[in-house]
């Protein structure tokens, strides 16, 4: 899977750029609470109703015609979507405004078939299985570790330059439907994000109720593990169940048939104990050679995807506190302390001590 890969569902891509009604709504709810800074809401309100909707999707290289949700998109048209709107609005935090509305009806049946889960731990699992089948380009992994509940997002391939904008959006949406689903005000929350605070870095301070920093080891929303198996208020097991049943039916998917992305599934369920190529190979049906073949016509290979997983792993360990290199090491299948530094500085620019230093952890 790469930026010109067809795995995205366009009738997925549509319920976030319903320009038209989400941000004239949000152009309001800023306008009534006096948030706006630099941007004049009636300004902002003439440009959405004069995006043409054909012409927005046509400059992305998209030629949609009603009727075709049911067709894929690639990356790469996505962010030709993102930089249009962002440039039509001059609203460079246009994720954060995106993902204040994207409320569980937005979400349509994903939504429903989330917050009708029985504990929030199951309903953050549901949003990790949507988002590999309706945006694999996003990762999103429910864990947790000791005291701690983590909901962790990451990018399976870059979406520079608006990789802030995914980020945001989905950070400030499932922080709002969690908001709704728990009684947050019992809890100590906070939100990461792994970037430096970009120019707007104080708005993100109006949408989160919450801390919030910016140069962690990855963007997250933390919390107590209490709240993990805490019955949710819309419980109900039949309507979850029919709800996904729906969404399937209604939206095609393909992202689970990109080999690339099987493998790495397949391997973080390995944590401590990777497979060999040919157990891997085995485990998904299909001889070494054949998979060996099929990850180099994607460009890639068993190696560059088992580092792949490596670097995200280790990067989740000193995450959670981690701190121990030797450790480390021999978990991920490393000979030695060093063999691991040296892969760790190809992957991130710095050695392992170096990371630790620049990526301390706030206490949970």
């Amino acid at each position: 899977m790469d930026m010109d890969t067809p795995c995205i569902p366009l009738g997925h891509i549509q319920t976030y750029f319903d320009l038209r009604k989400s941000l004239k709504l949000e152009a309001d709810w800023l306008q009534k609470r006096s948030r706006l800074t630099e941007d004049d809401p009636h300004e902002i309100i003439e440009v959405i109703i004069g995006i043409d909707q054909q012409a927005f999707y046509r400059h992305a290289g998209i030629d949609y015609q009603p009727g075709e949700e049911d067709r894929f998109i690639t990356t790469r048209q996505v962010l030709a979507l993102v930089d249009q709107a962002v440039k039509a609005l001059r609203m460079p935090y246009l994720g954060l405004a995106m993902g204040n509305l994207m409320t569980i009806s937005h979400h349509g049946m994903a939504g429903v078939a989330a917050v009708t889960q029985t504990s929030l731990r199951e309903c953050l699992e549901v949003i990790s299985r949507f988002c590999d089948e309706l945006f694999p380009p996003l990762a999103m992994i429910p864990r947790v570790e000791g005291n701690l509940g983590i909901f962790a997002i990451s990018e399976e391939i870059t979406l520079a330059p608006y990789s802030h904008f995914f980020f945001e959006l989905n950070m400030v949406s499932f922080y709002n439907i969690m908001w709704h689903l728990i009684d947050y005000e019992r809890h100590d929350f906070r939100v990461d994000f792994h970037y430096p605070e970009p120019p707007w870095g104080n708005i993100y301070r109006r949408y989160f109720k919450c801390p919030v920093h910016f140069d962690q080891p990855e963007t997250r929303i933390v919390g107590p593990a209490a709240v993990a198996d805490e019955e949710l208020p819309l419980a109900n097991r039949l309507m979850a169940m029919s709800a996904e049943k729906t969404l399937f039916e209604n939206i095609p998917t393909r992202a689970m048939r990109f080999l690339p992305l099987r493998l790495r599934r397949m391997l973080l369920r390995y944590y401590g104990a990777f497979p060999s190529l040919e157990h891997a190979a085995t485990e998904m049906g299909m001889s070494g050679r054949t998979l060996r073949r099929k990850l180099a016509e994607e460009g890639t290979s068993y190696q560059k995807e088992l580092d792949r997983v490596r670097q995200r792993l280790a990067r989740e360990y000193f995450a959670r506190g981690g701190q121990s290199i030797t450790e480390l090491s021999l978990m991920l299948g490393f000979t030695d302390s060093s063999a691991f530094a040296k892969a760790f500085r190809r992957w991130t620019g710095l050695s392992p001590s170096e990371f630790l230093e620049k990526n301390q952890t706030f206490p949970g």
